[in-house]
């Protein structure tokens, strides 16, 4: 499967966007299924939520990126509040991991 992101264009782009609440580059044509996930999520009382961003690189293999977001105002804002990068260099287990702490958090994949 084709990633939608090269680890070294693209995505940081993205993730610039996504902070400054313009999602269409990071959701392309994912964008209403995205809100659908929130909507969902915030129902359930959710206060966290993360997407995890699918990358390939060409010597380690498959690791992802984590944007972890905040819920604001009583549920009607996100605020992104990180970009999680695994160390998967250094601990090759945490490329492919759900952040140490972060395991209860919903998210929504980006492949």
């Amino acid at each position: 499967m084709q990633k939608r992101f090269s680890v070294a264009s693209g995505v940081s782009q993205a993730i610039k966007a996504a902070q400054e609440g313009d999602f269409t580059s990071l959701f392309e044509n994912d964008t209403e299924i995205w809100w659908a996930f929130v909507r969902e999520r915030l129902d359930l009382g959710a206060d966290e939520l993360m997407i995890r961003i699918d990358l390939e690189d060409d010597s380690f293999g498959p690791w992802y990126v984590w944007l972890l977001f905040s819920v604001q105002e009583h549920g009607s804002t996100l605020s992104l509040e990180g970009v999680l990068i695994p160390d998967y260099e250094n601990e090759p287990d945490a490329a492919l991991a759900t952040p140490e702490g972060r395991e209860q958090v919903p998210y929504f994949v980006l492949s």
